[in-house]
């Protein structure tokens, strides 16, 4: 199962109309959808992901690791313990690969930026 990807240099010719169609079908079928072609600078990526990760490291991390997923999976190498390492291991690889994890941050007009790392701003 491959995830649409959609080539954004053709909203502007001839294929705009089967572009959106896929934008659509992204958004309705599979809820996300990944762009090729949509003029953000590579390094301004890198440089987001950057920040991202450690404004995760310095702020999130601690609720993350709190979290009902990440306690469900520690339940798991508990409760599995007598088994094999190697069979433990591929157990809880295929139930992390199930789970959809996610950060938010809800920012309305009246709540403040994360102020660390000052990057992420």
């Amino acid at each position: 199962m491959t995830i649409p990807v959609i080539d954004m240099s053709k909203l502007d010719g001839e294929e705009r109309a089967k572009t959106m169609a896929e934008i659509a079908n992204g958004c309705e079928e599979w809820g996300f959808f990944q762009l090729i072609n949509h003029g953000v600078p590579v390094e301004l990526l890198e440089r987001l992901k950057k920040g991202c990760s450690e404004c995760y490291k310095l702020e999130r991390e601690e609720g993350f690791n709190k979290s009902v997923p990440v306690k469900m999976l520690d339940e798991i190498l508990v409760a599995e313990k007598e088994k094999s390492e190697k069979k433990v291991e591929e157990e809880v690889k295929k139930r992390v690969e199930g789970v959809d994890w996610e950060d938010v941050f809800v920012l309305q007009d009246d709540n403040e930026w994360p102020s660390i790392p000052h990057d992420f701003k």
